[in-house]
């Protein structure tokens, strides 16, 4: 069956538009010129010459989607997609800039209150180096990675509709680029958490928070090593992670989703964990009103963290990668980010010896355990002449400090 000259000189008028929007000279896919026919013989609302109709005709719009994506290659359906956009003038996605004040204004926030802290260490005004000093400074590198591979991703496309992406190797690099995204973020936002539990057993001293808090330590050491490997060899071979977009080449992967989900779910509970368990110890111990609140201030950021992993389960859910990932995955990226960012900035808002006076009782005989040591030199005296074998012990306190 032959187009009418009237189709055919449609779409000539459209490829010329495209061209002179400065887009790659392209003629509609075969395959999409079939469909057209077919659908267009099987839906008589519309004229064949009037476009307006056709536009506005969903019926005939989500029947030659459907048999676009049935009959034509990925790359062919992204062409005749990408047409049709243009030629019914819809609504494009330009995506986020670059420069994104929802990513750069948490990021800042944590790089002012990790710096701080390093500046508190080196200077010995903050308490003593100890493993959650160098877990957050790994997982704060990985966070200023992750942002420059989230600023990478925008600059080949990501954001924008897949299909109006060219030249469609751009796709390519942005599903590679998140790749190595998805592994950073895994590996990061538990660091972040172990640094935080570690902070927190340098203040409470109790055998069950220590088990507890250890336990915890140990969980986040799974779920990275486990995600981590989960995302790395999810597709078999590995390269279809972001070379299977375009279906040109046999392999399996495993459900991206529900992966994602799984990982949300269990980072969720062990959050709401984390929250708890200081909030526990704390109850045991009889606090001002001032120091009360300093305690709740600090915690409650714990609790904001719960709550934004939650927010972002709920965003995944209403957009789940489908037809066109390189839209739906862009505001997780959002809510990601203030995911990895929060971690730091709870453990670097308040310093070691901050957060213990937060938490010191305000009146003996408290039942909560907060670590206090008093460090002291033996000093030996000789006094042969009186006491031959007798040796006088003082005790001469050189510093106070908490662990």
């Amino acid at each position: 069956m032959f187009l009418p000259r009237r189709s055919i000189l449609i779409l000539f008028v459209v490829a010329s538009r495209i061209v002179a929007d400065e887009t790659p000279t392209e003629t509609l896919p075969e395959c999409a010129v079939s469909c057209q026919q077919d659908v267009l013989n099987d839906t008589m609302a519309c004229s064949r010459s009037d476009i307006t109709c056709i536009c506005a005709d969903n019926v005939y719009q989500s029947a030659w989607e459907e048999c676009v994506l049935a009959n034509c290659t990925v790359k062919n359906s992204f062409i005749a997609k990408r047409m049709q956009s243009y030629q019914c003038d819809l609504p494009t996605h330009q995506g986020r800039p670059a420069a994104d004040p929802a990513l750069i204004v948490p990021l800042f926030l944590a790089t002012i209150f990790f710096t701080t802290r390093v500046v508190s260490k080196c200077m010995h005004i903050g308490g003593r180096w100890w493993w959650d000093d160098y877990t957050i400074i790994v997982a704060y590198v990985l966070a200023v990675i992750i942002f420059s591979l989230n600023a990478a991703m925008i600059r080949h496309g990501f954001g924008k509709d897949i299909w109006n992406i060219t030249p469609f190797d751009e796709i390519t690099e942005i599903l590679k680029t998140f790749y190595i995204y998805v592994l950073a973020y895994k590996l990061q936002i538990s660091l972040a958490k172990i640094s935080v539990c570690l902070f927190l057993l340098r203040i409470f001293q109790s055998a069950a928070f220590r088990y507890t808090a250890y336990t915890i330590i140990s969980l986040n050491s799974a779920i990275a090593i486990t995600w981590v490997l989960v995302d790395a060899f999810r597709c078999t071979p590995v390269h279809l992670a972001w070379t299977g977009w375009a279906k040109e080449e046999d392999g399996k992967c495993i459900d991206f989703i529900a992966a994602t989900f799984a990982n949300s779910f269990v980072n969720i509970a062990v959050d709401t964990v984390m929250v708890v368990m200081p909030v526990y110890e704390v109850i045991k111990l009889n606090l001002n009103a001032r120091r009360k609140l300093g305690v709740g201030v600090m915690f409650a950021m714990g609790l904001v963290l719960t709550i934004v992993a939650i927010l972002r389960v709920v965003v995944f859910y209403f957009n789940r990668w489908n037809k066109n990932p390189t839209v739906e995955l862009q505001p997780i990226n959002v809510w990601a980010m203030l995911v990895r960012f929060f971690p730091g900035l709870m453990v670097g808002s308040a310093g070691e010896s901050d957060a213990r006076r937060a938490t010191r009782p305000s009146a003996p005989g408290t039942h909560g355990k907060i670590s206090q040591t008093m460090s002291y030199s033996v000093e030996y005296t000789r006094r042969a002449q009186e006491r031959a074998s007798t040796s006088a012990v003082n005790l001469v306190e050189l510093d106070r400090e908490r662990v």
